[in-house]
């Protein structure tokens, strides 16, 4: 992996990693785990990284290296909706291994578990319909989460998909929406908060 080459030519084009992560469906820690060799990756995201790159596909593949790999793709369990605009009750509260159903988990992934968003406050990003991946493993760290499209459960009951931002206490966070018509909530109260990992977008009809 030229990871030199790679920022390099995001510079050239007055790109950034946060974008290609937006262009790829990804969350940004991803493009930083693809960049330290620390992920590998797919074929279909190679594609994905030369759009976005500007660079035909033949010239970037021996700069990406052994991060390319190949093999089945995991999948990811569904365990129920969240909110982007409606109240969505009741998520992520099955017994470990119950679910709703299961899907494949994008190309790279890990799999884990997903939520299916339900409301258009966070259209364009995400849309009504899509599978959002996340994990609780590491806790509620709310420092980790500020400035990130998270999954919510909040203190209340509801489960929202939101960007989340610093609070005007202790404990308690913004949540904001990427639809401005939406209104921002200030000092929420959460139980859980998890950054999205990576998106599957709705199938086309």
């Amino acid at each position: 992996m030229e990871k030199q080459w790679i920022q390099q030519r995001l510079r050239q084009l007055g790109k950034t990693q946060r974008g290609l992560a937006k262009h790829m469906g990804l969350d940004p820690s991803r493009i930083t785990e693809i960049l330290n060799k620390n992920r590998s990756i797919k074929i279909e995201e190679a594609v994905e990284i030369a759009e976005y790159l500007e660079t035909p596909l033949d010239d970037l593949m021996p700069k990406l290296g052994t991060a390319i790999a190949q093999g089945m793709r995991a999948s990811s369990l569904v365990v129920g909706y969240v909110g982007a605009g409606e109240t969505v009750l009741s998520i992520d509260d099955h017994a470990k291994g119950g679910g709703l159903y299961k899907i494949e988990a994008p190309q790279g992934e890990g799999g884990g578990v997903c939520v299916v968003v339900r409301g258009s406050s966070m259209a364009p990003r995400f849309k009504d319909g899509e599978h959002l991946g996340y994990s609780r493993d590491e806790g509620l760290d709310l420092a980790n989460c500020f400035g990130r499209e998270c999954v919510v459960q909040t203190e209340d009951g509801r489960q929202l998909v939101k960007i989340v931002e610093p609070g005007g206490s202790p404990g308690k966070v913004t949540l904001v929406s990427v639809n401005s018509s939406t209104p921002i909530e200030q000092n929420v109260a959460v139980e859980w908060i998890a950054p999205v990992t990576w998106v599957k977008l709705r199938p086309r009809s």
